[in-house]
C-alpha cells in the first residue's frame, strides 16, 4: 500500500529519530555491537497501515478530548525508547 506523502515523511522522521534515540542509548548501542560482531546487520522497520478496526477502546487517562489508540503495553515501549506523546 503506498501512503500518501505526507504520511511517508512523517514516518521516516519517526524512524530518523527512532534510530537516534537508540544510537545514544548505550544499553541498545552494545546491543547492537554486540549483534554486529556475530555477523548480522540490524535494520528498523517501521509499517503505517490504516486501523481498519478504528481506534482501541482506551482507559480514561484524564485527558477526554484526545485519547490516544495506543494501549498501555505500546506506550510502556515508547517511555521505554524516551518517546512522549505530547
Amino acid at each position: 500500500m503506498d501512503l500518501p506523502e505526507h504520511l511517508h515523511h512523517l514516518v521516516s522522521e519517526l524512524g530518523d529519530s527512532l534510530v537516534k534515540a537508540l544510537s545514544e542509548d548505550d544499553h541498545c548501542r552494545d546491543l547492537a555491537f554486540q549483534i554486529q560482531a556475530k555477523g548480522y546487520g540490524l535494520m528498523l522497520i517501521l509499517e503505517a497501515s490504516p486501523m481498519s478496526l478504528g481506534p482501541r477502546e482506551m482507559p480514561d487517562r484524564g485527558d477526554a478530548e484526545s485519547p490516544l489508540p495506543f494501549s498501555d503495553d505500546d506506550l510502556r515501549l515508547m517511555k521505554s525508547f524516551k518517546i512522549r506523546m505530547d
